[in-house]
């Protein structure tokens, strides 16, 4: 599948759009989204929130799939783009200009500034996969071993570094050696038995961890939520501790027991200057599909009215604000523009 445009669905109401002036990039009355590689619970929810988008009112969102969401949120802050999926980790590198944004300081700042938030969402766990007969039974056997953590650019890498060090105590390319490369091309690599550790961001009961362990045993590592500095790892980003129910996976070995692994939340933003009415529409068309929107998708279990805040660092769109009002949820302080 292309790391280009995944899909753009046919539109019903070129006139109403137009009418909304979404963006100088949606001229021609089209939403333009990215998210994050296919199999992720970030993919899943924006390309069936565009099917329900358009089905339902008419709203045409073109999703560019594969993205790196460290560029996406830049250029949803310069209007690249109308829509995107932002970490919570993220927002902070942003208003600093640092990590992935110490080149480029000034456009970070100034684009975090032209982000608004419409939810936040449980948006999958950490999978920490070893084949089966790798020998690989605890962290102390990563030593020396090929690691995936993830793409050359972007949130997952550090955090999947840092994770393992506080897991095991072992530093990456001292103490194993560290991969990083296209989610896509690390599915491929780690089946072709080019690596010893997958570390792999997902919904619980991806297909992508079914897909790639479907000819060959595989286990997944716990982490040790007790481990000196995990606690502040889990407090941070929008992180929590998580299981993966035993028998969620067919081909895991020991899969009689349930995973202790990390799992995070993530953001759905959009441009800050996005009208209120289109941006309401967007909101309400969510949560009020969400039920059917779940059905075509288990991994989006964990995207709820009832926790539409939590982890949440970017002020609300206006837009967004007048639909959880209707709704009758309390707006918490720090997420009011202005506030």
């Amino acid at each position: 599948m292309s790391n280009k445009l995944l899909t753009s669905l046919s539109i019903g109401a070129v006139a109403g759009l137009i009418a909304f002036s979404p963006t100088n990039t949606s001229a021609q009355g089209i939403l333009k989204g990215d998210t994050a590689g296919v199999g992720s619970v970030n993919h899943t929810f924006m390309i069936i929130m565009s099917t329900f988008l358009q089905k339902k009112i008419g709203i045409n969102l073109q999703v560019n799939e594969g993205q790196t969401l460290t560029k996406s949120a830049l250029k949803l802050g310069q209007g690249k783009i109308d829509v995107s999926v932002v970490p919570p980790i993220m927002v902070p590198w942003m208003h600093k200009g640092t990590r992935f944004y110490k080149k480029r300081p000034g456009p970070a700042k100034k684009a975090i500034e032209n982000i608004r938030l419409i939810m936040t969402y449980g948006s999958g766990v950490r999978h920490y996969m070893v084949w089966a007969d790798s020998g690989i039974k605890t962290w102390a056997d990563v030593k020396g071993k090929r690691v995936f953590v993830g793409p050359p650019r972007g949130g997952a890498s550090p955090v999947a570094i840092q994770a393992i060090k506080l897991n095991s105590g072992l530093v990456n390319k001292k103490d194993y050696k560290e991969v990083r490369m296209p989610w896509n091309s690390g599915i491929q690599a780690m089946s072709d038995g080019k690596l010893d550790v997958f570390v792999r961001p997902a919904g619980i009961g991806a297909a992508s961890i079914d897909q790639l362990g479907a000819k060959r045993k595989f286990r997944l590592l716990n982490i040790n939520p007790n481990a000196p500095g995990m606690k502040k790892f889990i407090a941070a980003g929008g992180r929590r501790v998580q299981t993966i129910p035993a028998g969620t996976y067919n081909n895991q070995i020991d899969n009689d027991k349930d995973v202790i692994t990390d799992g995070f939340r993530h953001q759905l933003a959009v441009r800050k200057d996005m009208s209120d009415d289109l941006v309401y529409r967007i909101t309400k068309t969510i949560f009020d599909n969400l039920p059917e929107m779940q059905k075509s998708a288990v991994i989006l279990r964990d995207i709820s009215l009832d926790d539409p805040f939590t982890a949440g660092n970017i002020p609300l769109h206006p837009g967004a604000i007048r639909f959880y009002k209707e709704a009758g949820k309390k707006i918490p302080a720090h997420l009011v523009p202005g506030s």
